[in-house]
């Protein structure tokens, strides 16, 4: 194995912390793997230890650092995402919200996301499916709770919003629109998908004093 199974035990936490040298480029290469195995094998017939030879690593150490499929697929999926989706600072979260919309899509675009975006939108009631879906959307509401956070901070928002919901009006049809329907994804329908997702949240604004 080319890499030391150690540096897989260090977590890589936190939005937009990376680590860097061998131990990011160890754990790009299992990302990576995940993505490769679950394009061609499905949740279903995943296999950690093909992810592990794929990436050139010992199955022990991938195992030490994500115990089960969903963990590890969904570390694979919040990595891709980090590259991919930003954490943006435009002044405003319509403005915020909006550039991650536009990001998502090119994340669609991706042949290699394709599979990870299928999982986590599937309606499958496999248990595996089930359990990776709740740990990816976990991870990505967490990777943008900064954004909600300085809409509160700013007087956009309340404390108490449902940020989780918030995306979930964004993003469910935004997928609805590229892989369904297949009509065109314009800024006018983002826009609109911004706009109707922050509604309900935008009216009950907390009042300045």
């Amino acid at each position: 194995m080319r890499e030391n199974p150690e540096e897989l035990a260090v977590a890589d936490e936190g939005p937009r912390r990376r680590m860097g040298g061998r131990s990011a480029r160890v754990l790009d290469a299992v990302a990576n793997a995940v993505l490769e195995e679950l394009g061609e094998s499905g949740i279903e017939e995943f296999s950690i230890p093909r992810v592990a030879a794929r990436a050139g690593v010992s199955s022990s150490s991938v195992y030490r650092r994500w115990p089960n499929k969903a963990t590890l697929i969904a570390f694979a999926g919040d990595r891709m995402a980090r590259e991919t989706i930003p954490f943006p600072d435009l002044g405003s979260l319509r403005q915020d919200l909006l550039r991650v919309l536009q990001e998502v899509v090119e994340t669609f675009r991706d042949p290699k996301s394709r599979a990870l975006i299928a999982m986590a939108f599937s309606g499958s009631d496999s248990p595996d499916v089930q359990r990776a879906q709740t740990t990816y959307w976990q991870m990505r509401v967490q990777e943008q709770q900064p954004m909600f956070d300085r809409a509160i901070a700013r007087g956009e928002i309340s404390p108490d919003t449902d940020t989780g919901a918030i995306i979930e009006r964004a993003a469910g049809p935004l997928y609805f629109r590229f892989f369904i329907s297949r009509l065109a994804i314009t800024q006018a329908f983002l826009e609109q998908l911004v706009d109707a997702a922050l509604a309900p949240v935008l009216a009950q604004k907390p009042r300045r004093r």
